[in-house]
């Protein structure tokens, strides 16, 4: 048994570690932190709505880049593995297929929670940051402009003395960075007095960020099972439909339920996404998504990735790997 663990946390971490080392991983995460980091800097003057603007543009934003990122992610440590022979490699130690795809999705899960984490830190930065109208708060918006330049310039650097991975070094210290501007900031106010850590904080977009971070695994799951078989682009064309089916489930699916086999079928074998996206309930009287509804969620979204993964297992298991 602790052989087997020890078997799953090494090929997860080397997992983990791939991923972060393709350029384009860090080049995604950096621009839709980018993007968000200046939402507040284009959408102002908006009689009082900037800040739910600017939430809802961030939550939608690292849902979709999170989809995206998964689907890559997800082909390039499977697909790409077993064409090159390495997979066959592995699977020919005592490592169990089954050991093997779960591993695999769980590197890609590391890496995907800590991608959500750097989108909701920008997310709540920029939020805080045009919380006021007509008026922006620069306590918070100085160490969030820059943090990305300084990760990748921090990056180039070590990159140049030591000749280590640069993809690698940008995307963590991307997260580090963006960690270090939230904490240094949210001692202030927006007029730069001193207050009691995260009293302007917008705390209830946390667990949104939750929701959208169960749901981007959700998807990633699907990635990884479709990796068995199919390629890049295949495989993030199907988590996009799946993603709007999902969207669309309660309008298609939903309301033809009670009348049609198939329709209930189809309503409860595709992903509800809306149990994950109620972001509209931010913008009511108390404005907080309760954290029961998240552990609700939480549970819906735990059994849904057990399928998946199962599926995939067993698509997995079948395949001629060479």
């Amino acid at each position: 048994m602790l052989r087997t663990l020890q078997q799953f946390v090494s090929l997860a971490r080397l997992t983990a570690l791939e991923v972060i080392r393709q350029p384009i991983c860090a080049l995604l995460a950096a621009t839709c932190v980018v993007i968000i980091m200046v939402l507040p800097l284009i959408i102002s003057h908006t009689l009082g709505e900037s800040a739910k603007l600017i939430r809802d543009s961030a939550l939608s934003l690292g849902f979709v880049c999170g989809i995206l990122f998964g689907g890559y992610a997800a082909c390039h440590i499977l697909t790409h593995e077993i064409r090159r022979g390495t997979a066959a490699s592995v699977l020919s130690t005592p490592v169990s297929r089954e050991l093997f795809f779960l591993s695999k999705f769980a590197g890609v899960a590391a890496v995907l929670i800590l991608f959500e984490f750097a989108v909701g830190l920008t997310a709540l930065m920029s939020t805080r940051m045009a919380a006021e109208s007509f008026h922006l708060d620069w306590w918070v918006g100085v160490p969030l402009l820059v943090a990305p330049p300084a990760a990748f310039l921090a990056a180039a650097v070590i990159n140049f003395v030591t000749r280590r991975p640069f993809a690698s070094n940008a995307f963590a210290l991307l997260v580090m960075f963006l960690l270090l501007a939230f904490v240094g900031s949210g001692f202030h106010d927006a007029e730069g007095h001193r207050t009691a850590f995260g009293a302007s904080i917008p705390w209830p977009i946390v667990p949104a960020v939750v929701l959208i971070t169960m749901a981007v695994l959700i998807l990633a799951g699907l990635a990884v099972a479709l990796a068995t078989r199919l390629d890049v682009v295949p495989t993030v064309s199907i988590c996009g439909i799946v993603f709007v089916a999902g969207l669309l489930s309660d309008y298609l699916f939903g309301r033809h339920a009670a009348d049609s086999r198939i329709a209930a079928f189809l309503y409860g074998a595709a992903p509800n996404w809306q149990h994950f996206w109620i972001v509209d309930a931010l913008s009511r009287d108390n404005g907080r998504i309760p954290w029961s509804y998240v552990a609700e969620a939480g549970l819906y979204a735990g059994w849904y990735l057990a399928g998946v993964l199962l599926l995939g297992m067993l698509a997995f298991r079948h395949m001629d790997v060479r």
